[in-house]
């Protein structure tokens, strides 16, 4: 997705939102198949993806986010979701997603101010 004015920042940050995004959705989906005999918690991994690309000074929207079953050990049904993880992961994810958000809107006043649209 273009960015407005190829600014890599945007676009990075668009990137670790969506992410973000698919992890909180995974984190759902897991804790809603928590008694789902068989079901192998998804885990999402973005940021290594983001980083690595950013540093190699790539475009930023080239990133993908992995997801991945777990590997961990099973309970006696198959599953694997552990409760305290996932409600851990997702107040992480939220705290992340809002952190993110803040950055993003920080961007848009310095475009504001720059065109002197306050």
């Amino acid at each position: 997705m273009p960015e407005p004015l190829g600014d890599v920042t945007m676009s990075a940050l668009h990137q670790a939102l969506s992410g973000l995004a698919l992890r909180q959705r995974t984190i759902a989906d897991n804790v809603a198949n928590i008694e789902t005999p068989g079901f192998l918690a998804g885990k999402v991994d973005f940021e290594d993806s983001l980083r690595s690309t950013l540093a190699a000074g790539g475009d930023p929207a080239a990133a993908t986010p992995s997801l991945a079953r777990s590997l961990e050990p099973t309970r006696t049904n198959g599953n694997n979701v552990n409760l305290d993880e996932e409600t851990l992961a997702g107040e992480q994810t939220n705290l992340s997603y809002s952190l993110a958000i803040e950055a993003m809107t920080a961007k848009f006043s310095q475009l504001r101010m720059a065109i002197g649209s306050n």
